[in-house]
């Protein structure tokens, strides 16, 4: 799947003065952006922006606000969290990007972004909670593409020569007891759902997935055409030496018209053939 792609994909979009605009540094920036709009919005007694752009189960299911499913990760506030999510979305975003491309960078992020709302739909349509379930900020899904980036480099030294995928481990069991503590066992499970997209779509991407995934198909698809053949059917006493004795007349009006010199090697084979058949049949 790697090395597909236009070189153009693995380019920066332009240039904001010397800074190279990749598609990780516009999502930083557009981030960083809606974090200072929400807090000067508050701090001017503006309009709540934030509650029109959360995801709000009951506003989707019943008001068919669908636009939330892309902008609640925009909702987030600025913090000392805040800014080392940035940092390290920014870090290891680019090095994803760098790997897999811009194109498949935003069809990750993309499917990472909507697949937390779509499975809180469904739950909420199968088993309607007692109040809407809300969702807002980008954690999970900036930690989904760190998996990702431990999914390309899970050998590569981070901290205090610690491999990657062994501190995704670590913080992964952290955050799940987290969530395991507080009780909160349906965002733990947009976690873990969030992590093993990200995991399973660089599967995709390096070929480890979908060859067995088109095996399974061809298989399936050569199972279905396979049809029990008829068994040899069983030729009458000296029916098969007449017919091809009689399968040779055009070959005999081929000598009489132009000679036995007319006559192809595959042609000369089957005349011999009705000639040792013809000396086999019994004389009546």
């Amino acid at each position: 799947m790697f090395g597909q792609s236009d070189s153009n994909d693995y380019q920066p979009f332009g240039y904001l003065g010397r800074i190279p605009l990749y598609l990780t540094t516009i999502l930083v920036l557009t981030y960083c952006t809606c974090a200072v709009g929400l807090i000067l919005c508050k701090a001017a007694n503006g309009p709540d922006v934030g509650a029109m752009l959360y995801y709000d189960s009951a506003a989707v299911r019943w008001q068919f606000q669908f636009w939330r499913f892309f902008t609640y990760p925009l909702v987030d506030w600025v913090s000392l969290w805040f800014v080392v999510e940035m940092y390290l979305l920014y870090n290891f975003g680019r090095e994803v990007e760098r790997f897999i491309g811009r194109a498949s960078l935003g069809m990750l992020y993309g499917c990472l972004v909507v697949l937390s709302p779509c499975i809180v739909t469904a739950v909420a349509t199968v088993a309607p909670p007692k109040l809407p379930i809300l969702l807002a900020g980008s954690g999970d899904v900036n930690f989904a593409v760190f998996i990702a980036f431990c999914t390309i480099y899970p050998n590569v030294e981070i901290l205090f020569t610690i491999r990657a995928k062994w501190i995704a481990a670590v913080l992964i069991a952290v955050l799940s007891l987290q969530y395991l503590g507080d009780h909160q066992t349906l965002l733990l499970s947009l976690f873990w759902a969030n992590c093993l997209a990200a995991f399973l779509f660089i599967k995709y991407l390096r070929g480890q997935i979908q060859f067995s995934l088109r095996n399974y198909l061809r298989l399936r698809r050569s199972r279905r055409s396979l049809r029990p053949l008829p068994g040899p059917r069983q030729a009458l006493p000296g029916k098969a030496t007449d017919d091809l004795i009689e399968s040779i007349d055009p070959l005999l009006d081929k000598i009489a018209k132009h000679g036995i010199g007319s006559l192809t090697p595959g042609e000369r084979e089957k005349l011999e053939e009705a000639r040792a058949a013809l000396l086999k049949k019994p004389m009546l």
